[in-house]
């Protein structure tokens, strides 16, 4: 991993973006804001819009016909790190010990967020755009639940697509991935 990338992912850890808090409210606003201008920088249009509960992070590159589209989801928010005598370091200042970093949200799942982040930058970096459609939305951990009719038309008025689920068979994309060091594709 890069040193930017690591201190883009300290940066990322360190927002205490406790969602099921109400004292940690304007800090899950504020990371929702660094995860908009990250995907803003590296190309993408985004947006954050403002729900009943928490703000979604909503991204889009520019859509061609004929190409396939593809949906990324993640939150940006954590759990609560209690109880904190638990931890050995403190849970919102990453530490990198033995290869791993220990913080809150590390895996679950700023990690896993950022990592499709990252590789969409390296993608758009090297083939200044990417071979899909993208929708990259994120929001917090909580039970699936359908926008309300009042949400769906303020993703839609900021210029996001609202969307409805069907239960087709998910069908493979045909996307050949690069390794960050290699040119040599993978299936």
């Amino acid at each position: 991993m890069g040193e930017n990338y690591l201190e883009d992912y300290f940066s990322f850890l360190r927002f205490p973006s406790v969602s099921t808090d109400n004292q940690f409210a304007s800090n899950v606003r504020e990371c929702a804001q660094w995860v908009s201008q990250k995907l803003a920088a590296i190309g993408l249009e985004s947006k954050v819009v403002p729900t009943a509960g928490h703000p979604i992070v909503w991204a889009r590159n520019e859509h061609r016909p004929g190409r396939r589209t593809v949906l990324i989801y993640g939150h940006y928010d954590v759990q609560p790190p209690d109880p904190l005598e638990l931890w050995d370091s403190p849970p919102f200042e990453p530490v990198l010990k033995d290869g791993y970093v220990f913080a809150r949200g590390a895996t679950d799942n700023k990690g896993q967020i950022l990592s499709h982040i990252l590789g969409i930058q390296e993608t758009m970096e090297q083939d200044h755009e990417l071979p899909v459609n993208l929708h990259l939305g994120g929001n917090r951990q909580c039970k699936p639940r359908p926008f309300s009719q009042s949400e769906s038309r303020r993703v839609e008025e900021r210029g996001g697509s609202s969307f409805r689920y069907r239960n087709d068979r998910p069908r493979r994309a045909d996307i050949k991935l690069r390794s960050p060091r290699s040119d040599r594709p993978r299936d």
